[in-house]
């Protein structure tokens, strides 16, 4: 009980307190206090029913049996429990009547913004005060940040062509050029204007689909920054971007996953040989990237990081890939870390899922800051990888739009191979397993090294919206490890099973519960693989960047009884996902209709496939989906608007 009292904020004492354990789910409508039915008691956890006795005992007097006390603890059990179980489904802010506003601002535990009480009431919306904190520090963070503009006009100014800026912006972008046709020339070029931007101001964000280019983007935006700086450096006539850029020039890269850390290093290593760079350019490029929390400083049994606004990270620029999966309380902290002359450059997809950690942030940042009258925002509109007439690009607009008609015909169009709906109750363990042949052969080959292993891992997922039940992810696992037995293309061995598991050469596992001694994290995927007789699982390790001149990477290995909290992945949750792309994805919806299946969640697993995807639903099912939308989950939009 005591750990939930920190819940009035960050201190240099606080521990972790209850929103610190709150589940992962996804966010709820929400809904007006005084016109819901009296609450049932199932709809409520224990943390819900503690958190709400806890704010009644803060709010006791002597006289406890007084008619107002009993009138005021009504109030506040009524919405301590509607914002606790909202909070704990990911969204941090509910709306409150004013008749509840002015009962609650009468107690021990209810204040308006800036006051040290547990429950913050803020233009009409009800927050945990630990919440409100976070979203009011970012709010202010990001519109400081927004104020800073280098003097760069020059790189933008039509009549200043000749500026060393815009010569390079020319040469980086001439292939673009080049391979439009004459209408596409007279359109804005968004990965061009990404790059005009981050060059102007300190904070960017830049949103896309899959296969929008925003590697080719970020991969040309950091090439330009390293060569305006050794041009600096030289003394030569090119214009000052970076303001306070140290001598030592340092770009830091990170994810929320060390899978999407990895998979962005690889994406911006590829992207940069095309572009020219001199040796002393290509040697400042980053080599490396991690995850946020290694980025920080992650300190174990502490709500805090290392790096704060009081010991900054040393970076001339932090770029963050993968961004929709951030947090708030995370990209609170992630921001006020970053130091003042240094630029942030938030990369995600705000269409996508959002983070399943409590007060998803990114897509509701990219309303706040309304492209038309931002510079902050760019939007890159034009899919490089999928072409008009593709179907999956096709799927995914109409997901996106909610356009359940136009979704239905592309999936039963009898002659694309590359999207269809399949019936659930006609899908057979056969096509399940099919995909997995090219894995396994890989693996059965003594010499494959560990990257064509993990490489042909990754051509094909089966992917559910859920994790339990007949169609989660947990039994979908289990379903298909029994069908590769029966074919024989696994094989269980008595003598490496432990603890009730068995360990056969090629299981995959995820990481269900972070280790940061060890270095690995919820969502993590590892390889098992027996050779010699011994049994290791092998994870990619994003924190030790590449481990050779060719490109490969680092690999750490496990002994399968040092693992943290694990399962089996042939198949894994949309939410899971995400930072991934597969050759291949078989995407399994519920049976019935059900509030966590949206049209961002669609959309996901929709975007999850490079060149295949298979729905597994039934039309009712997918249409319903396809209507439903996420519900904001926080108010940073408004704080932003108004900057």
């Amino acid at each position: 009980m005591s750990e939930q009292l920190s819940m009035f904020g960050d201190s240099a004492d606080s521990k972790k307190d209850a929103s610190d354990v709150l589940p992962e789910t996804v966010e709820t409508p929400s809904t007006n206090l005084q016109q819901q039915a009296p609450p049932e008691a199932e709809e409520y956890e224990a943390l819900d029913k503690q958190l709400a006795e806890l704010m009644q005992e803060l709010n006791s007097s002597k006289d406890k049996e007084s008619d107002l006390q009993i009138a005021q603890n009504k109030v506040i059990k009524r919405c301590t429990l509607e914002i606790s179980k909202h909070t704990r489904e990911g969204q941090i802010a509910i709306p409150v009547t004013e008749e509840d506003q002015a009962v609650l601002l009468q107690t021990n535990v209810g204040g308006e913004a800036g006051d040290y009480k547990p429950l913050i009431i803020d233009q009409g919306y009800l927050y945990l005060r630990r919440y409100w904190q976070y979203q009011n520090q970012l709010a202010k963070q990001i519109r400081a940040r927004m104020t800073v503009d280098e003097d760069i006009d020059s790189i933008t100014k039509s009549e200043n062509q000749d500026s060393w800026a815009q010569q390079r912006l020319d040469e980086l972008f001439s292939d673009d050029k080049d391979s439009a046709n004459e209408k596409e020339s007279k359109e804005i070029n968004w990965q061009r204007r990404a790059v005009e931007l981050a060059l102007k101001h300190q904070f960017l964000i830049v949103s896309g689909g899959p296969g929008t280019g925003k590697t080719t983007t970020i991969t040309r935006l950091l090439a330009l920054l390293i060569e305006q700086h050794l041009s600096s450096s030289d003394e030569k006539t090119a214009p000052k971007v970076g303001g306070g850029l140290t001598n030592n020039f340092k770009v830091l890269l990170a994810a929320p996953t060390g899978k999407a850390a990895i998979r962005m290093l690889d994406s911006i290593r590829d992207a940069q040989a095309g572009l020219g760079l001199t040796e002393d350019a290509a040697a400042l490029m980053p080599s490396e990237a991690s995850t946020i929390h290694k980025l920080l400083g992650y300190q174990h049994g502490s709500v805090n990081f290392k790096h704060n606004r009081n010991n900054s990270l040393n970076a001339d620029v932090v770029l963050v890939d993968e961004a929709s999966m951030i947090d708030i309380a995370l990209m609170s902290k992630l921001v006020e870390a970053v130091p003042a002359h240094a630029k942030l450059i938030l990369i995600g997809d705000k269409d996508q899922l959002s983070s399943v950690e409590t007060g998803s942030v990114f897509a509701d940042m990219c309303s706040g800051l309304e492209e038309d009258k931002s510079e902050h925002l760019v939007t890159l509109k034009k899919n490089w990888r999928f072409s008009k007439d593709s179907d999956i690009g096709q799927s995914a607009i109409a997901a996106n739009q909610g356009d359940s008609r136009k979704l239905l015909s592309l999936l039963k169009d009898s002659n694309s191979e590359n999207c269809k709906l399949i019936a659930p109750d006609t899908l057979r363990d056969a096509e399940l397993i099919k995909p997995w042949r090219t894995y396994i052969d890989v693996i059965n080959n003594p010499d494959a090294s560990y990257d064509e292993i993990f490489q042909a891992f990754t051509q094909y997922r089966v992917l559910c919206a859920l994790r339990r039940g007949p169609n989660g992810s947990v039994n979908m696992s289990s379903r298909i490890e029994t069908a590769l037995a029966k074919q024989n293309q696994i094989h269980f061995r008595k003598k490496f099973s432990n603890n009730n598991q068995s360990w056969y050469h090629g299981r995959p596992i995820m990481i269900t519960q972070n280790s940061y001694g060890k270095g690995l994290f919820n969502g993590d995927t590892g390889i098992t693989l027996i050779r010699d007789g011994e049994v290791k699982v092998y994870f990619p390790s994003a924190d030790d960047g590449l481990s050779a001149a060719d490109g490969s990477h680092a690999y750490k290995s496990f002994s399968p009884v040092r693992l943290p909290a694990h399962e089996t992945t042939w198949a894994m949750t949309i939410h899971k996902s995400q930072g991934s792309e597969f050759n291949q994805v078989v995407l399994i919806l519920p049976h019935e209709e059900m509030p966590l299946l949206t049209r961002q969640l669609i959309y996901t697993g929709i975007t999850r496939a490079k060149e295949q995807v298979s729905i597994v639903a039934s039309e009712s099912v997918l249409v319903t989906g396809v209507k439903a939308e996420v519900v904001k989950a926080t108010r940073i939009e408004q704080s932003l608007s108004n900057a």
